[in-house]
This record gives structure tokens, sequence and C-alpha cells, in this order.
């Protein structure tokens, strides 16, 4: 069966991208990352944060109690 995602935050900074997945996970929140930089110019593009449909508003919460930036829908 193939699963939703939905983009709950996005950076110009595979670092932070990758700390608020780190966060999601040790929340129990399943997370991948899906890097749409160039490759060529890094500074170019964004690093999103996906969750599934059924946790979204979960991990929109525990990242809006970390006081960062949310992607809207």
């Amino acid at each position: 069966m193939n699963q939703e995602w939905k983009k709950v935050f996005s950076s110009s900074e595979l670092a932070k991208s990758s700390i608020v997945m780190g966060l999601l996970n040790e929340n129990d929140i399943p997370a991948k990352t899906l890097n749409k930089q160039n490759s060529a110019f890094v500074f170019l593009g964004e690093v999103e944060v996906h969750v599934p449909a059924d946790f979204f508003d979960q991990a929109v919460a525990l990242i809006d109690k970390l006081n960062l930036d949310i992607v809207q829908p």
C-alpha cells in the first residue's frame, strides 16, 4: 500500500532539515528528507522534511513547539 507523505518543514540548510528529521524520529514520528538542492549550486533549492499524512498534525505541533519555521501545506 502506498502511503501519502506531506511536507512539514523546508530549509535551504541541509543540517537544519536533518536536525528536524532527527527530532521527529526521536518522537516516534516517521520522517524523511527530500533534497531539492542543485548539485552544482547547493545554495539553490531546499531540503524538505516529509512525514506520513497520519502524523502531519503531530509533526507540525512538535515543530511549532520547538519554535521552528513551518511550511504550510
